[in-house]
């Protein structure tokens, strides 16, 4: 089959690779269509520990020519976390299209719990749902009350599908953007406002923030968020950084913040974005999609300045 795969760092092409075997439990997934996150693209530009096939925002079809979606994040199913249904915070997680192949192949190997039936969702767009359950699991830990006001730090893709998100929750959600492009989609997908790092957020609302959550990486987009919420409120640092990202703790401490963060999702997650995707309570897919073919995903995963009009790329398999 035909897959794309890191070899080391900037080293990325696709390649004739044999089929994975399924193991005990799993079925094997023709992959129809798979998007490109920034996860994809660190990966792609620091390389992996072996080679990997990436990809974990991933649809396709049974052997059965049943359409499903994929849910990545898989546990142990032993620790107390997996016990609970939260995959995502096993400490010995293997996620599909990082610690082992993923969807941006013809074909994937994935556990039958993971696979979920699209039920007449389009499958060119399903690969959308994965992002989508990841903020709902955030959302759901920063405590939404109807007409909360909230900003979300970042209107990359992650950032759209959390202000999506918190809207569908019953919050009014501003967006915060450096780049004006980027303002302009979040604006056209929804936004009950934006500003830039300048702009004042209670100006907008009407009030201080009482929720944040920050889908951009770096200290300063974190700090940005901890110093503009309400006394009491709460933030979620959803991007991760690398190297980390350094917090005052003196604002979280003399501002009576709560401060929390998760990554990935619970299948129950993903389930729920599919229902509210299906359902047209969040608008899936944004206008701002670039599809190509496979052949064309390591020079997207390699490009330095990726277009910032263009939110998601999805390959079609």
């Amino acid at each position: 089959m035909r897959a794309v795969r890191i070899d080391g760092p900037g080293r990325v092409a696709v390649v004739d690779v044999p089929e994975p075997a399924p193991g005990d439990g799993e079925v094997l997934v023709a992959v129809r269509a798979a998007a490109v996150c920034a996860t994809d693209r660190r990966m792609a530009a620091m390389g992996t520990h072996a080679p990997r096939i990436p990809g974990h925002e991933i649809a396709g079809t049974l052997e059965d020519g049943t359409p499903v979606g994929v849910h990545p994040n898989l546990g142990c199913g032993r620790c107390a976390s997996c016990a609970l249904g939260l995959e995502n915070r096993c400490p010995d997680h293997v996620d599909i299209g990082i610690q082992r192949d993923g969807g941006l192949a013809q074909v994937v190997a994935v556990p039958r719990a993971h696979v979920v039936a699209l039920e007449g969702f389009p499958i060119e767009t399903a690969p959308l749902v994965e992002p989508l359950a990841t903020v709902l699991h955030a959302a759901k830990l920063l405590e939404v009350l109807e007409g909360d006001p909230a900003v979300v730090v970042g209107a990359g893709s992650l950032g759209i599908c959390a202000m999506w998100a918190l809207k569908a929750m019953g919050a009014r959600v501003i967006v915060m953007q450096r780049s004006p492009a980027r303002r302009g989609i979040a604006a056209e997908m929804g936004a009950d406002g934006v500003l830039g790092p300048e702009g004042d957020p209670a100006g907008i609302l009407g009030a201080r923030p009482r929720l944040a959550l920050v889908a951009a990486p770096g200290a300063e987009a974190l700090a940005w968020a901890l110093e503009r919420v309400e006394v009491g409120g709460r933030v979620h640092a959803f991007a991760g950084t690398p190297g980390g990202a350094l917090v005052d703790a003196n604002l979280v401490h003399y501002r009576h913040l709560g401060l929390v963060g998760s990554t990935g999702s619970t299948v129950e997650d993903y389930r729920r974005g599919l229902e509210l995707a299906r359902s047209g309570a969040v608008p899936l897919p944004p206008a701002a999609v670039r599809p190509v073919p496979l052949g064309d995903v390591p020079g997207v995963l390699l490009d330095p300045a990726p277009d910032p009009g263009v939110l998601k790329v999805i390959a079609a398999v």
